[in-house]
């Protein structure tokens, strides 16, 4: 099969030899001496002089910006030791391409502090995705990466950690281009660890090209940190102190030296926080009459300790002005120890108690993380390009649970258990991507495998006369290989007032699993080979200057994570459990979209998609013998039917006034979910998700911000919605030490609304639940930017003020 589908690619491609060139702009920067300046800063800037992008030149010197609507534009160079300078007023609405040649004069004697002035919005809604800017909100300063997601637009975060992303749920996380391979608590507890102050920007892309991974039904979100190439030494330092009921603090460190053929760079963040999570749901049970039986209130209280630190640091080798090759190492720790109690109330329909249970625990959680890059990119001639990606990630998690619980009657025992789940998991990718300008028609095409190793363990034990004695009903060991291989080409190409990109991609996945039995549970082995086709297509006209309509499409993938598949089963209570199910099946996605933009400023965006094959979350009834009552619940996944989806969203950003920015989005969603779990289900509604953000610029570097959002009612999985929330942020920040400093100080969630409340039914019962955490923070966040790189920056983003001030001599 993968021997046929590489003929078909080229087919595709040569059936496209009479498309072109995205509408773009190429720019060259050059001294006066006629030598290219690689990393010299480039800005794109409209007629009126608003920038709109920013990139560094490449080791050519040279800078392409893509994706340009029609309009006319300029660019403006800058670098060290030397003069600012202009391209000429570059024409796109007669031209499908501009190049232009900027020469930067060399500036004698010592240089003076600078200070160049460039505006950057929060949100960036390009054609293909929507890109996040986190230093340009002020109440992102001292947060994490989870808290800038929660408030991006479009994003929800689910109680479990999921993301979803314009209602629609499974969403690939990438860092840095590369799949995280986590999801759910995993994924939750990684992102927690991040800090804010580490992130360049972050893009939300709903239909990505065949270049990408065809995983994530919603697409992917991919979250770029920041690599300073600047020359010289220099870095920031960003010390943040938040209090909400507890305290938490968060800090980071950026360092760069560039100097000749050789850029190093070292970037660590630490993290503190105390936490607490309140947790209260009141089961009710009915008989085969649909009558109130019984009902069981669960209240549970619980805080945490959380620390994380993560490091990043790396050399990028300039070996000539067409090859660089770059090494990076990361590491990441994560851990959090957390303590509850629980009085669970036994009570008949009136509400009158029969029985009490005490119940305490803990519960902790280690989560390692170490990772080697190692790239290169070689540009062939000016026109071709060829680049590598080898990557080898390995986890190790590990969580331990601890339980005690007593019936508060007269001589009741005490029971205890405790259990210890470690997880680790080797992933190894290889990547080659080429790439081949020709006059009127950009060809894409690459070759990666990806091979994922799992192994995790599962030991449970009880009390019995003060012996510890394994509990072989629920311990096992479950271990996971898979391997994924993928071709793709795509072709991007332009005419006249016409833009279009089509692709194609091949995935071929096989993997095995085998669950390691004991003397009570059986031993079991699986396997599974499969492969899929993912086209995907981009198309838009530009009517005028003002107006372009585009539609999107593509079909997607989502496999089941290791994390779903493995069938241990984790105690949340007495009467509640949670497992994997090792039979998932991938669910496969279409998606459609058509939008319209006007003006860079308004974007509406109609969107339909379907989902086979849904593996939802799902609440089935305990089998086993324990379950004499029917009373425990086993929470787990698995595939129970379809997901349909139509969206409209409303997108607006604008300068009010020269002080004044505003951001505002809207997302509307009809869901029909259908599944089987003990009976047919089919649940309908009808969602909507506002966010808001507003920046203001003062005079004297003074800054604020007025932000939030808020979300109807909304359905989250077949058997469980969530009642109405949202979240009230503000901030003010002041320009210091004479431009090189900031001081932001920040309340998020000021009205205590982004708590979870919901319902969740059962067959033969529903829940009400509530859950509250330390979700109303102030923050006092302290940044500082140092080195001697002869430039000085400050970029007012929003109201918000990033400031990066370098002096130092002329050499």
């Amino acid at each position: 099969m993968p021997k046929s589908i590489l003929p078909f690619l080229l087919m595709c491609f040569y059936s496209s030899v009479y498309a072109q060139v995205n509408r773009s702009i190429r720019v060259t920067v050059l001294n006066d001496k006629k030598v290219a300046l690689p990393g010299s800063t480039l800005y794109l800037l409209t007629a009126d002089s608003v920038n709109i992008r920013t990139a560094a030149a490449n080791v050519a010197g040279t800078i392409q910006f893509t994706e340009i609507n029609a309009g006319k534009y300029l660019v403006k160079a800058s670098e060290l030791g030397h003069e600012e300078g202009f391209s000429k007023l570059l024409d796109l609405e007669k031209n499908d391409s501009a190049t232009d040649t900027i020469i930067l004069k060399t500036k004698t004697g010592l240089l003076k502090d600078v200070t160049v002035i460039a505006k950057k919005a929060f949100v960036q809604f390009l054609p293909d995705k929507t890109v996040i800017n986190p230093e340009a909100n002020i109440t992102n300063a001292g947060a994490t990466v989870m808290d800038i997601l929660e408030k991006s637009p479009g994003i929800t975060v689910g109680k479990d950690g999921s993301l979803i992303m314009k209602g629609k749920p499974a969403v690939t996380v990438f860092i840095d281009g590369k799949p995280t391979q986590l999801s759910g608590a995993e994924l939750q507890a990684y992102l927690s660890g991040m800090s804010a102050s580490q992130v360049d920007v972050v893009e939300l892309i709903e239909n990505p090209g065949a270049k990408y991974d065809a995983s994530g039904n919603a697409g992917i979100i991919n979250i770029k940190t920041k690599a300073n190439k600047q020359r010289g030494f220099n870095g920031s330092l960003n010390v943040s102190y938040g209090q909400g009921v507890y305290a938490k603090t968060g800090n980071t460190l950026n360092l760069n030296y560039r100097e000749g053929k050789m850029n190093w760079f070292m970037n660590y963040s630490v993290r503190a926080n105390t936490e607490f999570q309140n947790i209260w749901t009141l089961r009710t049970y009915f008989n085969k009459q649909r009558q109130d039986s019984a009902l069981l209130e669960q209240p549970n209280f619980g805080k945490n300790k959380a620390s994380g630190q993560n490091f990043k640091t790396g050399l990028d080798f300039f070996v000539s002005n067409s090859t660089t090759v770059s090494l990076v190492f990361t590491g990441n720790i994560f851990d959090r120890q957390g303590n509850f109690r629980s009085a669970i109330n036994w009570m008949n329909p009136k509400h009158q108690v029969d029985s009490t249970i005490n119940t305490l625990g803990e519960n902790n959680t280690e989560f390692k993380r170490g990772g080697v890059n190692l790239s290169g990119r070689h540009q062939i001639d000016k026109n071709s390009e060829f680049s590598f990606d080898i990557d080898y990630v390995k986890f190790n998690i590990a969580n331990d649970q601890n339980y005690q619980t007593q019936l508060l009657v007269p001589g009741s025992g005490v029971l205890a258990t405790k259990g210890n789940t470690p997880s680790m998991l080797d992933i190894t990718t290889l990547k080659v991507d080429y790439s081949k300008r020709f006059k009127k028609l950009l060809l894409e095409t690459g070759l990666k495998t990806a091979i994922n190793k799992t192994d995790n363990l599962a030991e449970y034990y009880y009390l019995d006369n003060n012996n510890w004695l394994q509990d072989l009903s629920r311990s096992n060991h479950f271990l996971y290989n898979e391997k994924i291989s993928a071709v793709y080409a795509s072709v991007d190409a332009e005419k006249g007032k016409w833009h279009w990109q089509t692709g194609l991609r091949y995935e071929f996945t096989s993997y095995k699993a085998n669950q390691l039995g004991n003397a009570v549970v059986k031993d079991s082995a699986f396997n599974k080979n499969y492969g899929s086709v993912f086209p995907t297509a981009f198309v838009s006209y530009a009517a005028d200057s003002n107006n372009m309509i585009t539609f999107r499409t593509g079909r997607r993938i989502d496999r089941p994570p290791f994390q779903f598949l493995n069938p241990f089963l984790r105690t949340l209570n007495k009467y509640t459990y949670e497992g994997g199910n090792p039979f998932i099946k991938p669910q496969y996605t279409w998606n459609f979209a058509l939008a319209h933009t006007y003006k860079q400023m308004l974007t509406t965006e109609l969107s339909y998609g379907y989902l086979r094959d849904y593996f939802s979350q799902v609440f089935i009834i305990d089998s086993s013998s324990r379950n004499v009552n029917k009373n425990i619940i086993i929470y787990t996944r698995g595939n129970v039917g379809s997901f349909q989806n139509i969206g409209i969203s409303e997108t607006y950003q604008v300068p009010l006034n020269k002080w004044w920015n505003v951001t505002a989005a809207a997302v509307f969603n009809h869901k029909t979910i259908k599944g089987v779990v003990w009976a047919p289900i089919t649940v309908k509604i009808s969602q909507l998700n506002v966010s808001l953000n507003n920046q203001f610029q003062f005079k004297k570097g003074w800054g604020a911000e007025i932000s939030g959002y808020y979300q109807t009612k909304s359905q989250i999985d077949l058997q469980e919605w969530l009642e109405p929330q949202g979240e009230l942020n503000l901030g003010v920040s002041k320009v210091v030490l004479k431009g090189k400093g900031s001081l932001k100080l920040s309340i998020r969630d000021i009205t205590y609304f982004q708590n979870y409340s919901g319902y969740s039914t059962f067959q033969n019962s529903y829940e009400p639940f509530k859950i509250q955490w330390d979700s109303r923070v102030a923050r006092v966040n302290f940044s500082w930017r140092f080195g001697k790189t002869m430039k000085a920056v400050k970029r007012s983003e929003g109201g918000a003020t990033d400031e990066i001030n370098r002096a130092g001599s002329g050499n």
